[in-house]
């Protein structure tokens, strides 16, 4: 490797540089500009609906939707504002130089008095005001992918609302026994509310069926046996 490095060098150093003809066009070149606005919306991501069941708090997540309509405006202008401006007219006579064969003064093809200007012509500047608006709307939505986690905690929440419904139900069927009882013991009591009254319909439902210590009107069958001498046996009547 240290052999080769030098002869490297060295017929690099020996090479002749090459000698080319160069050839130049003039060729025309034509230029445009603008301008682009280029206008970004963002979303930002909010915290997702929940929902809060049960005794313990279950809370699930639901899937959002956002839609964000939007405007945006615009406004440029130069100043000072011109719409136009004065261009001077320079002269152009040319009577002066050189004379023809006959001995006329006639013009040389430059302008006797280029600097001379001679009047002035109005030029539009094409200068406006710009003006932009630029309505849009943007969407996301947010989904969760674990869909999983979700079918899991809205199964939580279905459990935990009958367990709700549940203790709801038990509370009511306690306090229409509640209620059931301390009518039924003021009835056979001789309590009562006065018909009409404000509080009458708490016990307006309830009946007294039979008073304490008292028996009920009933009857019951009785059935009875007579010997039947000529049959020799036993009939029951």
């Amino acid at each position: 490797m240290r052999r080769i490095l030098p002869l490297l060098f060295i017929s690099l150093g020996l090479q002749s540089p090459a000698l080319s003809n160069t050839t130049a066009t003039a060729n025309p070149i034509a230029n445009s500009s603008g301008s682009v606005q280029n206008v970004g919306v963002m979303n930002m991501p909010t915290r997702q609906f929940q929902n809060q069941v049960g005794l313990n708090t279950v809370v699930c997540q639901g899937d959002t939707l956002v839609i964000q309509p939007f405007l945006t405006t615009g406004f440029s202008a130069t100043r000072p504002y011109q719409s136009s401006y004065l261009d001077p007219i320079y002269s152009t006579r040319d009577i002066e130089g050189t004379t023809d064969a006959d001995g006329n003064v006639i013009g040389d093809g430059d302008a006797d008095n280029p600097g001379q200007v001679i009047g002035y012509r109005t030029i539009r500047t094409a200068q406006k005001d710009n003006y932009s608006i630029s309505p849009g709307i943007s969407v996301s939505w947010n989904i969760q992918l674990d869909r999983k986690s979700v079918n899991t905690c809205r199964q939580a929440q279905k459990r935990q609302s009958d367990l709700i419904l549940a203790k709801l139900n038990d509370q009511k069927i306690a306090v229409e026994l509640g209620r059931l009882k301390t009518c039924g013991d003021l009835m056979s009591k001789g309590y009562r509310f006065k018909p009409g009254t404000k509080y009458a319909i708490l016990c307006a439902d309830v009946e007294l069926v039979s008073a304490p210590n008292t028996l009920i009107d009933h009857q019951h069958p009785i059935s009875s046996t007579v010997a039947n001498p000529s049959s020799g046996g036993n009939d029951s009547q």
